[in-house]
């Protein structure tokens, strides 16, 4: 396994990659390495389903019962109206 350095990384960036790290209860290296695993898998994933580039996002996250149940409530509902993209 390799090694990389970083130079020119201005405090700004420094610190935001810190808050990160600490609200995913990682390392400083561990989280550069988790964005730029996501950053590189988008590029590659440009042809994969919606579902699987969203399964690559959310990780080892997984929907409630609750929060499943919710969606499909919503899904189905007859008089909801369509998303908005923005």
């Amino acid at each position: 396994m390799g090694d990389l350095l970083l130079r020119g990384l201005d405090d700004a960036l420094k610190k935001q990659l810190q808050a990160n790290a600490s609200l995913h209860g990682r390392s400083l290296s561990e989280e550069a390495i988790a964005l730029l695993r996501q950053s590189l898998g988008r590029q590659q994933d440009l042809n994969s389903s919606v579902g699987q580039r969203l399964r690559a996002v959310l990780g080892a996250e997984k929907l409630s019962e609750e929060e499943i149940e919710v969606i499909n409530a919503f899904r189905h509902a007859p008089d909801r109206e369509p998303p908005r993209f923005e």
